[in-house]
């Protein structure tokens, strides 16, 4: 290294600890509006033969940092991640450091430990102390394609040795709101985009239970086996929550896999004020819980959860000598999933967990739902918008519906919708998104900082209406 390294280093530190320790700049700019063509003529991309010394290095750096999104912060509200707690974001640096890959607990003896430690509370929060089990996986997709494959496991039982060409054709009902992992997973397993079926939801974008009863008996008919069910607990679009109960006794009737996608939603498990909209998860079969979603834990911190212990074992573990020394050990991890070198993502969520205790844990996700409740209020104070739905977890949906627009068909107030979230954007200093439920676009705000303030949220209001009124009519 050459003797500049120096800079570099004390650079990094600065940046670390600007990031963690400067207040909270709500004029920020978040996103700077370059398409690829030009940010391709301002960023240095290509790659000489000669390397670069640390000065010249930082600026490169520097380059990247300021044409990057502004992701820690408050009013970064377009994805389902977003502002971090900061213990979680000095464990993160610390598994840089370690360099630890978590597939045996001979090389990673602590952080599997950890790992199971974590896995242990969690299923416990769902199917009580002492049962279930689990793994960290690089996220919901992977760990949604996880629930296929084991319910392949349990009801096409040739399948590992012979594969899916003597077995009947498969049914795996979903909801019209579900994740698109779904839509990728049946096709990397082999099932086909065939045997998806699209369950309706309802107004409120719940999975419609009459609907999915009717297209279960007709999945018999056909001589299709029923395979997987899938609740979701905190849809992408718009949050809301499917009535597990009822999907879980619809599962059981009809000896379905009933697998819950709480990537985004899990989290209220955490609040005694908040855990009954999951009720029913307890029946699951597997669970999908993300943390660098709801809880602020850096990416990737995902898990997938199972109600009986001995399946991940029997649907993964391999013989490789090599590298796993002992049949049936339950603490190599790298036996209970698909993944080879495996970064241990528990360990962040060990650390801000016990910085923070069950209670802070609690009033994390309890100040996120209060303050999408707070939001919802003023879009309904206000004559000029209107709310999807009461907010069942911290998404919040609306549009930009003034009585001037009763001449206008759903058509053109889609598209205008659009427009505002786009004229937002651009200007860098909020970032949202928008959902299309149904045939109607809404404007999302997904709130993922408890610190959120009424002023902050009133500002978000103003910005929606003061870009609307400017959009030429």
């Amino acid at each position: 290294m050459d003797k500049q390294f120096d800079d570099l280093v004390r650079f990094i530190t600065k940046f670390i600890e600007r990031s963690l320790l400067e207040e909270t700049d709500n004029d920020r700019q978040l996103r700077l509006n370059y398409s690829p063509e030009e940010l391709e003529k301002i960023l240095p991309l290509s790659i000489a033969n000669k390397g670069l010394d640390s000065q010249d290095i930082l600026k490169v750096i520097n380059q990247v940092i300021d044409h990057s999104v502004v992701f820690d912060h408050p009013f970064f509200m377009n994805q389902m991640f977003g502002k971090v707690q900061p213990i979680a974001f000095i464990a993160d640096i610390l598994l840089s450091l370690l360099n630890i890959s978590s597939y045996t607990y001979e090389v990673a003896p602590a952080m599997t430990l950890i790992e199971k430690e974590i896995v242990s509370n969690l299923t416990a929060k769902i199917w009580g102390k002492g049962q279930g089990d689990g793994v960290f996986t690089s996220g919901g997709s992977l760990s949604n394609i996880n629930a296929l494959f084991l319910a392949r496991e349990r009801y096409l039982k040739n399948s590992k040795q012979k594969g899916l060409f003597n077995e009947k054709p498969v049914s795996i009902f979903i909801s019209d709101q579900a994740h698109y992992s779904f839509t990728k997973g049946v096709n990397y397993l082999g099932f086909g985009l065939d045997s998806l079926v699209l369950i309706p939801s309802d107004n409120k974008a719940k999975i419609d239970v009459n609907y999915l009863n009717k297209a279960i008996d007709k999945s018999k008919k056909e001589g299709r086996v029923p395979l997987l069910l899938v609740g979701i607990a905190g849809t992408t679009m718009s949050g809301s929550y499917d009535d597990l109960q009822s999907l879980a006794n619809i599962a059981k009737k009809n000896n379905i896999w009933f697998h819950v996608d709480a990537a985004f939603g899990g989290s209220f498990l955490f609040s005694k004020k908040l855990k009954d909209r999951l009720k029913g998860i307890e029946h699951a079969d597997s669970v999908t819980w993300n943390f660098h979603k709801v809880m602020g834990i850096t990416i990737s911190a995902a898990s997938f959860l199972t109600k009986e212990k001995s399946v991940l074992n029997k649907a993964f573990s391999v013989d490789a000598n090599y590298l796993f020394h002992k049949k049936d050990y339950d603490y190599d991890l790298g036996q209970k999933t698909l993944q080879g070198g495996r970064r241990p993502d528990a360990f962040k969520l060990w650390v801000s967990w016990k910085y923070h205790g069950n209670l802070g844990f609690a009033k994390h996700v309890e100040k996120l739902h209060q303050a999408a409740l707070t939001l919802a209020t003023l879009i309904e104070e206000n004559k000029d918008l209107t709310l999807f739905a009461k907010p069942e977890s911290s998404i919040v949906c609306f549009n930009y519906t003034p009585n001037k627009y009763k001449h206008k068909s759903l058509e053109e107030i889609n598209e205008i919708n659009k427009e505002i979230r786009t004229r937002i954007i651009n200007k860098g200093k909020i970032i949202l998104n928008y959902s299309q439920i149904h045939d109607t676009v809404y404007l999302r705000c997904v709130l993922l900082d408890p610190e959120f303030t009424n002023k902050q949220l009133s500002h978000i209001i103003e910005t929606v209406i003061n870009t609307a009124e400017a959009i030429p009519q």
